[in-house]
């Protein structure tokens, strides 16, 4: 079953290759903005890049505030901290996810319920 897939897929693309799921693309401002990033040794957490962006998306969502995380579940967790949720507190969320919303969950010491 599985190889009638494969097979579907490759000659869809015309390759018996590897094909990518994602390959990403930087035009050259881009490369210019990593480059500098990676000069200023500010590739994290601080710099004066990070709080360009946070204030690009405060004035594009016209939020008093916008915070920079490392990645998605950073995000979540943040975010269910500021809403309130503590300890012990049941939060319903769906089961067809990735795995980032359940550990966000966890993370904050709540107990993930799946609906």
């Amino acid at each position: 079953m599985f190889k009638d897939l494969i097979n579907f897929i490759r000659e869809l693309y015309g390759t018996n290759e590897p094909i990518s799921l994602h390959e990403p693309y930087f035009d050259e401002d881009e490369k210019i903005a990593v480059l500098n990033a990676i000069e200023s040794t500010f590739v994290s957490s601080v710099g004066a890049l990070v709080n360009e962006f946070e204030q690009k998306i405060m004035a594009y969502t016209s939020s008093k505030y916008a915070i920079a995380t490392v990645n998605g579940t950073a995000a979540l967790h943040t975010s269910l901290l500021l809403s309130g949720v503590q300890k012990n507190d049941e939060v319903i969320t769906t089961p067809l996810t990735f795995c980032a919303t359940i550990n966000s969950i966890i993370h904050a010491g709540a107990t993930p319920v799946l609906a």
